[in-house]
């Protein structure tokens, strides 16, 4: 089981990162045709609807989780009997979440023009009925979706997935290209993913074909009241989690501009596209790690995460001080000297980065145990001091004020709320002890950001493109070079470093066969 469990791990990551790469380099073609095609206005429109939609998802939220989590025990028991009877009480949730969701997106539309502040364009409204169309035809599939993931097969799903999202980049890019309209660009996008998942869906029902099985018995009475108080206590949490990361916007376009929101989606792009790469690796072990927590000693289980955590932060640290070096030259070259922001907005939106990515160690661990109900009034309250700051320093500092208000209540509440329980439920050990680690750490982070912004800053060529180069290649070996330097003695970096030596081994030997 150990060798499976990380073989998966192992399996599902290095085929995640190779899709996310492939990705996100036509992204920033397909971001950068569209900006000149049909404007940056169409930008923010589209990171809006995105945010309002994501916020009509507040009636799934917690049931993809509760899924993942119920369908643990049962997979690594091969229990079949009860992985059909979930499956189905899975499928009928969500079709009629799919049909609440459609009610709830028909009652928001006259409030559409409130959000839409200085916006001119004319189609604004057709888009939101399509990008409603597309969040209500991603309920029919996603329970399938889930139990792939949940039996550490997520590499199956990532690989359909990349493969088409391959051809709807291509196809997208020709249409802003030679027919400039982003409405056909809107519908083929939404085309092509309901076809994704039909593909996937008929892959997931030769792979597990028991799922047709006609004869399901009823779900026990105490497996649902289980999964309804996880339900429950995610929703509460989640209701906060997505007010919170979706208000950004939503006060920006209010409050400041739509163009405002597409320019600051530029740097979102950037941020998310580095933060899709690092959590390939927590996505990857999230379920093996569910595995171990289920079958392993607390003892073991918390030596695994110590050592996944500390893969994290290194991963956080690094990526997150590349970012403060790389994002401003970047966005120059990619799209022009006029999309380059503030000082100011880079370094908030690179803190809230950092702080939310060595926070999601433990989100690994606390999702991996199922610990969904201590902690669920957190996030609401998170959302509310995020909302009130927000609005309060818009309209004096616009955006800035805006990614403040984020981070001082995410620093507030979540950020220490969530490894509290987790320190004293799942693993049982001292979150003193746990405290004084993580900020030892920060301090660290800091000073190696500090010290390879400083370097990077001194770089000036006068070959755009080279400088850009010799940055990159200065803040990586410089900030993993400060934290080799900080942490080369430590067990869990030796535990990392006996990982690379074995994946090298293994790729040696594979070449030499």
């Amino acid at each position: 089981m150990k060798g499976s469990r990380t073989q998966k791990s192992v399996t599902n990551t290095v085929v995640s990162f190779a899709s996310q790469l492939i990705v996100i380099l036509l992204g920033f073609l397909s971001r950068r045709v569209l900006i000149y095609s049909v404007g940056v206005e169409y930008l923010g429109i589209n990171g809006l609807m995105s945010n309002i939609l994501t916020i009509f998802s507040l009636a799934e939220s917690g049931i993809g989780l509760a899924i993942g989590y119920a369908l643990y025990k049962p997979l690594a028991e091969n229990d079949i009997e009860q992985v059909k009877s979930l499956m189905r009480f899975f499928k009928y949730t969500y079709r009629a979440l799919a049909i609440g969701t459609a009610a709830i997106g028909i009652a928001f539309y006259p409030l559409l023009p409130f959000f839409l502040k200085d916006n001119t364009a004319p189609d604004a409204n057709l888009v939101y009925w399509l990008f409603l169309l597309g969040s209500v035809s991603s309920y029919l599939w996603v329970y399938k979706t889930t139990l792939n993931t949940s039996d550490q097969n997520k590499y199956l799903y990532t690989i359909a997935s990349t493969i088409a999202q391959i051809v709807v980049l291509v196809l997208k890019v020709l249409i802003l290209y030679f027919v400039q309209n982003y409405i056909l660009y809107l519908a083929v996008d939404i085309g092509t993913t309901i076809v994704k998942n039909l593909i996937f869906c008929r892959i997931v029902d030769r792979r597990y074909p028991y799922l047709k099985d006609k004869n399901v018995r009823k779900l026990d009475p105490e497996v649902r009241k289980s999964l309804f108080t996880n339900i429950k206590a995610l929703f509460l949490g989640k209701v906060g989690y997505i007010i919170s990361q979706c208000s950004d916007n939503l006060v920006i376009s209010s409050l400041v501009s739509v163009t405002a929101v597409g320019m600051y989606s530029n740097y979102t792009t950037l941020i998310t596209s580095v933060s899709g790469f690092v959590t390939t690796f927590s996505s990857g072990v999230t379920a093996s790690m569910g595995n171990l927590i289920a079958s392993e000693t607390k003892e073991r289980a918390y030596e695994v995460y110590k050592r996944v955590d500390f893969i994290n932060y290194w991963l956080y640290t690094f990526t997150a001080t590349c970012l403060l070096c790389l994002v401003e030259p970047f966005v120059a070259i990619w799209l022009g000297q006029a999309f380059v922001l503030t000082k100011a907005i880079l370094i908030l939106a690179v803190a809230i980065y950092y702080f939310k990515g060595i926070n999601s160690g433990i989100d690994i661990a606390k999702n991996a145990a199922g610990l969904y109900y201590p902690d669920r009034f957190i996030p609401m309250a998170e959302a509310i001091a995020n909302m009130v700051i927000s609005i309060v320093l818009a309209k004096r500092y616009g955006i800035a004020g805006v990614l403040f208000g984020t981070l001082v209540s995410f620093l507030a509440l979540s950020f220490w709320a969530k490894p509290y329980f987790v320190c004293r439920d799942v693993f049982e050990v001292s979150f003193a002890r746990y405290a004084v680690r993580e900020g030892r750490e920060i301090v660290v982070s800091v000073l190696v950001a500090a010290g390879t912004w400083y370097a990077v800053s001194l770089v000036s060529l006068e070959n755009v493109l080279l400088s850009f180069g010799v940055k990159a290649l200065l803040a990586l070996a410089l900030s993993n070079g400060l934290l080799l330097l900080v942490y080369f003695k430590t067990s869990e970096f030796q535990y990392l470093r006996g990982l690379l030596e074995s994946a090298a081994n293994r790729i040696g030997k594979r070449k030499k066969a």
